[in-house]
């Protein structure tokens, strides 16, 4: 059974208002273009459709932030998540990301730390301080700290224990960071195994002392640890990155890691449409639970609002059949593009109590099936859907999904509308290459 259902969002990408023009809507690392209304008027929304649709939390990077109201905003979007039954997980950087406070004039901005301490810094193999460049994903510059100096877990374990006082968010989703790693010889010194963009030795060393400063202040929060990994072992002489298998000392990291927290892995390469690792893997046991985290359909870098709900079906089934009993995809965007909407009613369905196995027919005959005009109805919707993949059948797909709009009324009607819009642009985009 799936116990743990989350959606995971940056607070620049989320527009939850249908209707909503300027929004920036992909990256990580981003401005935040709105105000402190935008902020907490579009979280609201997610967050009550959450508790409405049965999906338990919704993580959020760049919580605070001075541009959309720091500690008051999100103290009263912790308030509307409450009264919703949702669970507000603030990301958090441990050694990246901008730490505890995203962004502004406080002390627990990780920036604003390295830049009071500069000898505090990350550096990278040709000994200087690790910032990492705007670039178009990442436009902002991103100031890594050291993990090895005693003082920068010092600032961490404090900032951390800071905002479970003063933010009643219900826990924490912490990174030890994936944007390479510090190399000074601190770093060098004590790691034992070699890096990608990711240390595993790194994650040891920080998620327990940041886990414990949670609980010491909140003994009951939420706390998920990212291993930025796939379960399966990793090909022999490799180092995996991001979403590559788990290396052959990752299981003396794990024993490390703190056994109350739940461990998150990426479910990204078991699935088509890259299918380039197997899953034989059990979840390891003694955490509070392993969620399994995909970048499909609702990412910012993959195909925007695609309908994945067969793809999810096939990473639900993998993770209850290996043990894991937690899901997270991508949250930013609204219920009202329909692919969405699907894809999130999906995560809510798959290894429930009324569909245990995960079954992708089951869901389009209970769920898909009334928000679409009927059983035959739900089928034929998957089945345009997809037709991205056949370009050569994307004209007569535009012209099935209008006529089928036509047909009906209210919010059905503009469900097929949606999917006659989305296919448009496959063919636009076809014919504009």
């Amino acid at each position: 059974m799936i116990n743990l259902r989350l959606l995971w969002t940056w607070d620049h990408c989320v527009q939850w208002t249908a209707g909503r023009a300027g929004m920036h809507d992909w990256g990580a690392s981003n401005e935040y273009p709105a105000s402190a209304e935008d902020f907490l008027r579009e979280y609201s929304l997610l967050v009550r459709w959450c508790g409405q649709n049965g999906i338990d939390g919704v993580v959020i990077w760049g919580l605070l932030r001075d541009g959309h109201g720091g500690v008051e905003t999100a103290t009263r979007l912790c308030e509307v998540a409450e009264a919703a039954g949702v669970k507000v997980l603030a990301g958090i950087g441990l050694n990246a990301y901008g730490g505890v406070y995203y962004e502004g004039a406080s002390e627990w901005s990780l920036n604003n730390h390295l830049e009071k301490h500069p000898e505090l810094f990350a550096f990278r193999a040709d000994g200087e301080r690790h910032i990492l460049l705007p670039d178009n994903f990442m436009p902002q510059p991103m100031l890594h700290a050291c993990p090895s100096r005693p003082e920068n877990m010092d600032y961490m374990r404090d900032g951390l224990r800071w905002l479970m006082e003063t933010v009643p968010v219900h826990g924490v989703q912490v990174e030890a960071g994936d944007t390479l790693c510090c190399e000074c010889p601190l770093c060098r010194e004590r790691r034992q195994h070699p890096v990608s963009a990711l240390s595993w030795e790194d994650m040891a060393l920080v998620y327990a002392p940041a886990a414990e400063a949670v609980w010491s202040v909140r003994p009951d929060a939420t706390v998920v640890l990212e291993t930025y990994s796939h379960p399966d072992p990793a090909l022999e002489g490799d180092v995996p990155g991001f979403g590559g298998g788990a290396p052959p000392w990752a299981a003396e990291c794990l024993a490390q890691f703190p056994r109350g927290a739940y461990v998150q892995w990426v479910g990204d390469y078991v699935t088509a449409p890259r299918n380039s690792v197997p899953w034989t893997t059990r979840a390891p046991e003694g955490f509070a639970g392993n969620i399994m985290r995909s970048h499909h359909a609702t990412w910012w870098r993959g195909r925007g609002d695609e309908v994945a709900i067969h793809w999810l079906a096939e990473v639900a089934q993998k993770s209850i059949a290996q043990g894991f009993d937690g899901l997270s995809i991508f949250g930013d965007k609204s219920p009202f593009r329909t692919g969405c909407e699907l894809n999130y009613l999906a995560l809510a369905d798959y290894g429930s109590e009324a569909n245990p196995e995960a079954d992708m027919d089951s869901f389009l005959k209970r769920v898909a099936a009334p928000l679409l005009g009927g059983d035959e109805l739900a089928a034929e919707f998957l089945r345009l859907a997809r037709l991205i993949e056949a370009p050569e059948e994307l004209e007569g797909a535009v012209t099935a999904a209008r006529r089928q709009a036509a047909k009906l009324e209210g919010r059905p009607a503009d469900r097929w509308t949606w999917l006659a819009w989305y296919l448009s642009r496959w063919v636009y985009d076809r014919d504009l290459a």
